[in-house]
């Protein structure tokens, strides 16, 4: 079981969190696409246990439904550890508060489907609730994000609950650098925490290319890294 919540945690804590808009809608009619591929491995180098190597390719998009709701997808297939965390989740998100200050708040409900070798492939519900505000520094323009849901799998009758902790820097106009701490824990089994920094760049005016580094810092040994494409329509 614990085999199986790392690689399911690897598919929901490192997928789709530097790409997504978090407590921001998307801009009505606005579409957000981003294609990645990890690859990590539970031994402590990357030079050790070859065989333990893991990849995972993910698609996640989101569509600006209105200016306060915005449609997202999310899929992946995992590869390794007996192709275990494959998967996929269908949300709606809105927000729901925003002060003064700059401070935003906003919900999301998602359902979809995990696949998992005990009970195959099972149906679950991901309610979440996402905060992030904008700031000005002296190396530019950045954001910090905090992003938590829980995942209730039916078939399996648990709970997974997710919390990552966004920093982000545009220091100048076409790069930006993103620094998350992802943390996750699905029923029994230990948390899990990793550092996942990235440096993304910008070409043309719709396409960014990411790079980017994984390391488990509690509950396992992954690490690994990540190359992802961007596009806005």
């Amino acid at each position: 079981m614990f085999r199986l919540a790392g690689c399911v945690l690897l598919l929901c804590l490192n997928a789709f969190g530097e790409a997504r808009a978090g407590a921001w809608p998307r801009e009505e009619g606005e579409v957000f696409l981003a294609f990645s591929q990890t690859m990590s491995t539970g031994a402590r180098t990357m030079l050790e246990a070859v065989q333990d190597v893991r990849s995972y390719t993910s698609i996640y998009a989101e569509y600006g439904l209105t200016p306060e709701v915005t449609l997202g997808f999310d899929a992946g297939l995992a590869r390794g550890d007996q192709d275990e965390g494959s998967g996929w989740n269908a949300f709606l998100r809105r927000p729901v508060w925003m002060s003064q200050g700059g401070h935003r708040v906003a919900a999301e409900l998602g359902i979809g489907q995990l696949n998992e070798p005990e009970f195959g492939r099972q149906w679950r519900i991901k309610p979440g609730v996402s905060w992030g505000k904008g700031f000005e520094s002296r190396w530019g323009g950045g954001w910090a994000g905090l992003e938590t849901s829980a995942s209730y799998r039916f078939a399996a009758q648990d709970f997974g609950l997710k919390a990552d902790l966004t920093l982000g820097l545009k220091p100048r106009e076409r790069w930006m650098v993103i620094f998350q701490v992802q943390s996750g824990k699905w029923g029994d089994d230990e948390p899990i925490v990793r550092l996942a920094p990235s440096v993304v760049r910008r070409f043309g005016e719709r396409t960014h290319l990411q790079l980017g580094f994984v390391q488990s810092v509690a509950g396992d040994d992954a690490m690994g890294v990540k190359f992802g494409t961007w596009f806005t329509f």
